[in-house]
């Protein structure tokens, strides 16, 4: 049986769905990437790799990027420099607006051909996934799927595997992997790439969702908060996130608006509410200029982002 989820075929394995419809499910899905030399010949870069995993579970009255309209600045900057930030932040808003379930984020993989998994929980009031990935290096090209639902028919589906193709996130407008930054102004709609320098109908890769389990009651999100007292601030914001119990892996990170981290702060790892505070200073010692951050703070697989601004 073939889905098609706007322009991306996806192909249905042998597909067994549990007799019920359970209101939460339990995936791993594995990122298999066969980029490579031998499969797009032409220009194949040195170092070729893929930014890590980034987007959310969410219901179909929320959409994160489509084929045919303009990319968000979360998209842009994931297609362009592999920043999870300022996506993550977007979902994290739907979050907030009860329309999305959680953050979606996995690791880089810095080889391609390679795979990486992540393992995540969907509900049946958020059981579509987006999950995309930077193509790197290229100008501002990604992979990915947008709005994939793993409930069909009120079950949840066994088996699915998506082939990726690159697309153009219509905000770069170089012409070739390693093509100096040329903003494309005004940006254009995002777009499959159909042509050079990929191979035409060959994919970059595959998405493969495996159910792992299912729950008679909807699993309750990670316990995960993050706030920001005084926002705009200088000279210092304090910040209060909240460790869940049985939390294994705690970060607390600031982020430029370009996604690229200024500095880890150490936060507590004991459950509870904490607090510590941001001065403006940045890893390298040297006070950040003023304008928009943002306050990352992970659990394990739970994510919060938070927007902040440095007033000069």
């Amino acid at each position: 049986m073939t889905k098609i989820l706007m322009i991306l075929p996806v192909l249905l394995g042998a597909v067994t769905v549990a007799a019920a419809p359970p209101p939460a499910a339990v995936y791993t899905v594995t990122f298999e990437a066969t980029w490579s030399e031998q499969t797009h010949p032409v220009s194949f870069p040195g170092g070729a790799h893929f930014s890590g995993l980034i987007g959310g579970s969410h219901g179909d009255s929320v959409s994160f990027w489509a084929p045919g309209s303009l990319a968000t600045t979360g998209i842009r900057q994931m297609a362009e420099w592999g920043s999870q930030t300022a996506l993550a932040a977007e979902v994290e808003v739907a979050v907030g607006a009860g329309t999305a379930g959680a953050v979606l984020a996995g690791d880089v993989l810095w080889t391609s051909p390679g795979q990486t998994s992540l393992t995540f929980t969907v509900t049946d009031e958020f059981p579509l996934v987006t999950l995309v990935t930077m193509i790197a290096p290229s100008p501002d090209w990604f992979a990915g799927v947008a709005g994939l639902s793993l409930l069909e028919q009120g079950a949840w589906l066994a088996e699915v595997v998506v082939p990726l193709y690159p697309h153009d996130a219509g905000t770069d407008s170089g012409a070739n992997y390693t093509s100096a930054d040329q903003a494309t102004n005004p940006a254009e709609p995002i777009a499959a790439i159909t042509g050079g320098p990929f191979t035409p109908g060959v994919p970059v890769g595959t998405l493969t969702f495996r159910l792992d389990a299912v729950a008679a009651a909807a699993a309750p999100p990670p316990v995960v908060a993050l706030s920001a007292q005084p926002n705009p601030f200088n000279p210092v914001t304090r910040l209060s996130y909240e460790v869940p119990l049985g939390a294994r892996r705690v970060n607390l990170e600031i982020f430029d608006s370009r996604g690229r981290r200024v500095r880890r702060l150490e936060p507590a790892v004991t459950p509870g509410v904490h607090t510590t505070s941001w001065n403006g200073i940045a890893a390298s010692g040297v006070r950040a200029p003023g304008g928009v951050y943002f306050v990352r703070f992970t659990a394990d697989e739970a994510v919060v982002v938070r927007k902040v601004t440095l007033l000069p």
